[in-house]
């Protein structure tokens, strides 16, 4: 079959399916009655446009290929049917999506050229795309990881493009995607969006009887198929059935009714993607398809990053999209230049300031303000910051709301004051996982102000690692070392990274790194304790621990992971006397709480330590990706299995990918005899081992 022209915005009121002109001729069967205005409109005009022939037909209108005759060029025409005339809800539907869709102007998304009403009959008038369906390119063949990651990219942009803008498409698919013989991508039929919540539920609950959205049912979200209204996470879910059609040739869920599916979305995994696939693509593809839409990214810009920072220098045929190609060179040029005016200020380049005008960059290196107050509260805010006099993340936040008062342009403030929300959160003085989300928000904010703020790349990384998404912390990370090669938090976090993936030798390597440049710095000292306490040394654990409490006889942080590696070695009674030393104010955070709910489980005081582990600490230990595995070890501990595995399960799926240690930890023995257990560690030791075939990130 001949490629053909696609209509690019056939905003899917209509929910279209079309069908070439040729197919249609060639069945030799009459159309039904009512519809005989389809042949007599080809060779007619409507309003200034020429009708040459059907691209397609659905169960409420045509799509015609014409020409504009005012402006000389091609256009996809939809017209509503001769029955729908005069049905005015019909008549206002299109046009409502009309108006959608002429918000979004994007060169991954068709264009809206004009809408209106001619001689009774209602249309819209869109751009013409040349090329071949999605959909029949990856029903001949799985598609080339490159061509995947290629394509994702596109169809990230064009989604983040439309969400920004409070369109929701709620229909994407492989058909509704043309690629273009150069190609460039186009996404097709926003025609749901914006789409009343009744309109959703009456689709769902005609779904099998007018066929309307069947070809649809296998891209729905697990929440719209029980009804709730679609939002861009669901547009997200569809976008993994894409790519992982594209990757395997096959759909991850199958069915022919909305129960169907979703008992086969709540029953079952998707089958595993080929080995051919690289780890770091097929976690974006898990994380895409994650049923709950809150463990899925939250937002398409999230997914074109991640996919960007995998993309290989080389992606086959086809222009990578300009926007990215170009984002790049502005970001070589700007760091070239920055370098430029460092060295001829004489300002040694680490740890400083690029391309400023100020005459004095901030204490850190970072962009002052032009508000000298402002300066002075974010100076402030440092000495209670992990590398100042103290750690008070309450103080730190309330210091730069000073700052930001002063002056909100101040990209530097900004981002540090979405690194207290994240230190609220690490550091147990709230529960609240939505810190992270407003961090994120921050952190993209500042880069607003300014696209050169290490800062927020380095929040942004923190923050990615902490929610489950730590295939993107390597792409953060790096530009924010781009941006200042001495920033102290992008350097420590980069060992809880390692940590995570199960690397120890390297995150122990890399904490000892840290402290060589920084000795008098607690955290990295802490963290090192952490590693070595997982390694069975409990001697270096206590070593390290012990240089922090001697400093600081109440960091809560360092009595916990004390008080973790007593309780590891059995030694209950050394950890009860450390967990006792923490203040009254310290021992109500939930970062020592989880070890306290511990030490009674294996004292045995069972009432007592379900007190403990209530529900408030519960919401912390899965609100970050380290949280997990100690509620997992407490019900372990506790002898209720099912919990633990929950927890394990949960953990895992976050990215926890420690596989030594947790067949090693002692508060997991009573799991290891399950199937359930092993499973889950092979599916880590595959992820490990996929893992370790990519070439390091340093």
């Amino acid at each position: 079959m001949k490629q053909m022209g696609f209509l690019s915005a056939s905003i899917c009121g209509f929910n279209c399916f079309c069908r070439i002109a040729k197919w249609i001729r060639g069945s030799g069967a009459t159309l039904a009655a009512g519809w005989h205005k389809i042949r007599t409109m080809v060779g007619c005009t409507l309003a200034h446009y020429t009708i040459l022939e059907i691209i397609g037909a659905g169960g409420m209108g045509v799509v015609y290929r014409a020409r504009d005759t005012q402006l000389e060029r091609m256009v996809a025409l939809k017209v509503v049917g001769e029955r729908d005339q005069i049905d005015r809800q019909a008549q206002a539907r299109l046009m409502r999506e009309a108006r959608t869709a002429s918000v979004l102007n994007h060169s991954n998304i068709c264009t809206v050229y004009e809408a209106g009403v001619s001689d009774g009959t209602t249309y819209i008038a869109m751009e013409l795309v040349e090329g071949q369906s999605m959909n029949s390119i990856v029903s001949a063949d799985r598609l080339p990881v490159e061509t995947v990651i290629r394509y994702g990219i596109q169809i990230a942009d064009a989604l983040a493009h439309a969400h920004e803008r409070g369109v929701v498409h709620r229909d994407l698919k492989c058909a509704n995607v043309v690629i273009a013989p150069g190609g460039q991508l186009k996404v097709l039929d926003f025609g749901l969006a914006k789409r009343e919540t009744q309109d959703v539920m009456r689709s769902i609950e005609t779904i099998t009887q007018t066929g309307v959205v069947m070809g649809t049912l296998p891209y729905m979200a697990p929440e719209t198929l029980h009804g709730q209204p679609a939002d861009a996470r669901s547009d997200l879910w569809a976008m993994g059935v894409m790519l992982y059609r594209a990757l395997t040739g096959s759909l991850p869920f199958t069915g022919t009714t909305p129960f169907q599916i979703g008992s086969a979305i709540q029953r079952d995994d998707p089958p595993p993607l080929p080995q051919s696939v690289p780890p770091s693509l097929a976690a974006i593809v898990q994380r895409l398809l994650a049923k709950q839409p809150n463990e899925r990214y939250q937002s398409a810009e999230e997914v074109r990053v991640a996919l960007q920072a995998i993309q290989p220098e080389t992606t086959g045929s086809g222009a990578l999209p300009v926007r990215t190609s170009r984002r790049r060179w502005l970001w070589v040029a700007a760091s070239v230049a920055a370098a430029v005016l460092l060295l001829a200020a004489g300002v040694q380049l680490s740890g400083r300031w690029r391309g400023t005008t100020s005459p004095q960059p901030l204490s850190d290196g970072y962009r002052p303000s032009s508000n000298p107050q402002a300066n002075d509260y974010y100076e402030r805010a440092l000495l209670f910051g992990p590398t100042g006099a103290r750690a008070e993340p309450e103080t730190l936040k309330r210091m730069l709301e000073r700052a930001l008062e002063a002056d909100p342009k101040f990209a530097a403030a900004r981002a540090l004051h979405a690194w207290s929300l994240v230190l609220l959160l690490w550091g147990g003085i709230s529960n609240d996982s939505g810190l992270l989300y407003k961090a994120e928000e921050g952190a993209r904010r500042a880069l607003q102000d300014d696209p050169h703020c290490g800062q927020a790349h380095s929040d942004l990384a923190v923050v990615y690692l902490l929610q489950g998404r730590k295939e993107l912390f390597p792409g953060e990370a790096k530009q924010a070392l781009e941006a200042n090669p001495n920033d102290a938090r992008v350097h420590t976090w980069r060992v809880l990274y390692h940590q995570i993936n199960g690397d120890s030798d390297r995150a122990i390597q890399q904490a000892k790194e840290v402290i060589s440049r920084a000795p008098m710095q607690w955290p990295p000292h802490m963290y090192l304790g952490d590693l070595l306490r997982e390694q069975g040394d409990t001697a270096g654990a206590v070593r390290e621990e012990s240089r922090i409490l001697e400093q600081e006889s109440s960091n809560v942080a360092a009595l916990g992971v004390l008080a973790q590696a007593y309780l590891d070695s059995g030694d209950l009674r050394q950890a009860r006397q450390v967990l006792e030393r923490a203040s009254d104010e310290g021992r109500k955070g939930y970062r020592i709480r989880p070890a306290w709910a511990l030490l009674l489980a294996l004292e045995q005081k069972r009432e007592e330590a379900l007190r403990e582990m209530d529900a408030d600490v519960q919401l912390y230990a899965g609100a970050h990706v380290f949280g997990p595995l100690r509620a997992a070890e407490f019900y372990a501990v506790m002898g209720d299995s099912a919990k633990a595995l929950e927890w394990l399960d949960r953990g895992v799926r976050m990215g926890d990918d420690r596989e030594d240690w947790i067949r090693r930890d002692p508060h997991l023995a009573s799991l290891r005899s399950q199937p359930r257990f092993q499973e889950m560690l092979a599916s880590v030791a595959y992820r490990r081992k996929q893992r370790s075939q990519i070439p390091p990130d340093r």
